[in-house]
């Protein structure tokens, strides 16, 4: 861990969990920025948006792991935004919510289409996550919960008609900048921060099951943090990074570790 201030940066690095290793890859092809969102369609990945001190942006970029290149493909075709939420379904990724230059909360909600290039408006959401909610996505349906105005809602979305419905509220406080990600069946969301103001961080774990829609609380995670990164391989989820602002703006401690989570061995 480190303690400083913030940076861009724009290198990309791929973690083996056999091997327990990370090697690091291709330089991200944009510019370095942060607050961007991410998803993943077949065997490649797909970055865009977020911002530096200077400039929002709006450029798509596709990352091939065969060829350890990256390739630029068509503009997000809503507003520049930050702290969106981003998941794939299928063969479609989807973008949407987050925050505008202005700080104003955005609910439009797009799909895109790696086949043809292209962008779709689908249709908005009525929930109050705003930005930094978390997003993701279970058999075919994509769900997104929590945000910035410290929300509990959770919106499930169905891209074969094009809803969304209201689920059970997320069980613990409502908080942002927290993980997301599904392991089999379920979704799972912990850590994050609460408003911008009390600079407190969580360290509590949550299981959902959309079979009966509640939320289950799992062992909490290794201390307390905001803005880490979650992610699933296989039927084991990981969390790392991120920072703990110690109650305070100015004693921020970032991470760079990584962790790994067993929902078999945590009943």
């Amino acid at each position: 861990m480190t303690t400083g201030s913030y940076e861009f940066l724009k290198d990309f690095w791929e973690y083996d969990p056999t091997s327990n290793l990370w090697t690091q890859k291709a330089d991200f092809g944009g510019a370095a920025r942060q607050k961007s969102v991410g998803f993943s369609i077949g065997d490649k990945g797909y970055i865009s948006l977020g911002s530096d001190y200077n400039y929002s942006y709006k450029d798509l970029w596709e990352y091939n792991p065969n060829t350890n290149t990256w390739t630029q493909k068509a503009d997000f075709e809503g507003v520049k935004r930050n702290y969106a939420v981003g998941f794939s379904i299928g063969e479609k990724g989807y973008v949407g919510f987050g925050e505008d230059i202005n700080y104003i909360a955005l609910k439009d909600f797009w799909e895109y289409s790696p086949n043809n290039n292209t962008w779709t408006q689908k249709a908005n959401c009525s929930g109050g996550h705003s930005g930094d909610a978390v997003g993701f996505s279970i058999n075919n349906k994509g769900y997104v919960g929590t945000g910035s105005v410290d929300s509990k809602e959770f919106w499930e979305f169905d891209p074969e008609n094009n809803i969304w419905t209201k689920k059970a509220d997320f069980g613990g406080a409502g908080r942002r900048a927290a993980v997301g990600f599904s392991i089999e069946a379920k979704g799972y969301i912990g850590t994050g921060s609460d408003s911008y103001s009390n600079f407190r961080d969580f360290d509590d774990f949550w299981e959902y099951n959309p079979d009966d829609n509640t939320w289950k609380q799992k062992t909490s995670f290794i201390g307390c943090r905001g803005f880490a990164i979650g992610f699933s391989i296989e039927n084991k989820g990981y969390i790392g990074l991120g920072v703990d602002r110690g109650g305070n703006s100015n004693g921020n401690i970032f991470y760079n570790d990584l962790w790994e989570y067993d929902p078999n061995n945590d009943n």
